[in-house]
């Protein structure tokens, strides 16, 4: 308002309390998902990483929807800073809400994989009756085998399934080929051009 006033420009928008506020929800909420794109961006980012990140975010859309239903600007620091009428926070609300399920659809296919992300990252916690019937038996064995276990927790993932046994624990590893194979994003195309 300052820089066009002093080039003799009037913009009545800068003056209006309703534009204001819909432009500082939308740089609160633009500065969250700048956040979540910086998280999901980097060289050697697997997959199911990424996609926690996601789940991460969808579970803040469905709390800040809900705390700006109930007046509460905790997460919307510029929003904070300008007068809102009540009405509009459950108009910022169904805007969230809205997201949240633009989310839900543009990532339904990563969340069809889960079970077999949760798999790959945590076969040590993950109950054999709740995965793939090929996958059970070999599964059992890893969970038992103390060498293996002791290697996961010191190298962890995506490093432990170098370790892992091909002969021993084909279908496990092949299943863990498909998740290390996916590609999360084009980051890495990217930087290469």
């Amino acid at each position: 308002a300052l820089f066009m006033a002093m080039k003799d420009r009037d913009v009545p928008q800068l003056n209006d309390p309703m534009f204001l506020s819909n432009l500082a929800f939308l740089t609160d909420i633009t500065q969250h998902l700048n956040a979540l794109n910086i998280q999901l961006q980097g060289a050697k980012q697997l997959v199911n990483v990424m996609f926690d990140c996601i789940k991460a975010f969808r579970c803040k859309l469905t709390l800040w929807a809900n705390q700006l239903t109930d007046g509460n600007l905790a997460h919307f620091c510029f929003l904070q800073r300008v007068t809102v009428k009540p009405e509009r926070l459950q108009d910022y609300a169904d805007i969230l809400s809205k997201l949240l399920e633009s989310f839900n659809r543009r990532f339904q296919q990563f969340t069809a994989l889960e079970p077999q992300f949760i798999l790959f990252a945590t076969p040590f916690a993950v109950d054999a009756k709740h995965v793939p019937e090929e996958v059970q038996m070999e599964l059992l064995d890893l969970q038992c085998h103390s060498v293996l276990k002791q290697k996961y927790t010191d190298v962890g993932i995506p490093d432990f399934y170098q370790f892992l046994p091909r002969d021993r624990f084909p279908n496990f590893f092949c299943a863990a080929s498909r998740i290390l194979a996916m590609f999360g994003s084009t980051y890495v195309c990217e930087q290469f051009f």
